[in-house]
């Protein structure tokens, strides 16, 4: 049975991942509709109408552009944390299959490793150049909307994906412990069901 700290884990994995889903294809929407706007149709109703045209502009639909990379970020970073838990990233384990089951699961572990120090990396990155962003005040060009918040998002969604990782290396210490052949892991199905 899964401990209650877990399900609360997966959960907002999947929530996350969810969010960053929503993201995803609101993006595709903002850039339909930008590519909309971009029509020969749309151009020709805005030389024919000032008053269409006016209501673009103070509309901010021309600044759409700026919403580009606040919710790219928010797509890309909020699927680290289900793909952590679902051990969803890719593995190439042709050399373990060949090797006893206890050197493959130290391969594991050095795996695990790797992932944990790559997603550290970046968690410590993003957070860092958050801080640059919120200090210098950035914002987007045309609408000025402020930077910083979509990379704070990112820097914790990055931060919950490498405490995921480490509960992922301690159940894959306690799988090189055992006293005998654990099971096969059935890891990357679902969403995220692999923390215990």
């Amino acid at each position: 049975m899964p401990r209650p700290s877990s399900s609360l884990a997966n959960l907002l994995a999947n929530l996350l991942a969810i969010v960053g889903l929503c993201a995803l294809l609101a993006l595709t929407a903002l850039t339909l509709f930008d590519i909309g706007l971009r029509s020969d149709v749309v151009f020709s109703i805005r030389s024919f109408s000032t008053a269409f045209d006016d209501f673009l502009m103070e509309s901010g639909a021309d600044g759409l552009s700026d919403l580009y990379a606040p919710i790219g970020i928010i797509a890309v970073a909020f699927c680290f944390p289900a793909m952590t838990a679902t051990r969803g990233a890719i593995v190439v384990d042709f050399v373990a299959n060949a090797a006893p089951w206890r050197v493959r699961e130290a391969m594991g572990v050095l795996g695990d490793i790797c992932l944990c120090a790559m997603l550290g990396l970046m968690a410590w990155w993003v957070a860092d150049y958050t801080v640059d962003v919120w200090d210098s005040g950035e914002t987007t060009w045309l609408l000025e909307i402020p930077r910083w918040p979509a990379w704070a998002a990112a820097s914790l969604s990055l931060f919950m994906s490498v405490l995921l990782q480490i509960s992922m290396l301690f159940k894959q210490l306690r799988r090189v412990m055992a006293s005998e052949e654990p099971e096969p892991e059935d890891g990357g199905e679902g969403f995220a069901s692999g923390v215990e």
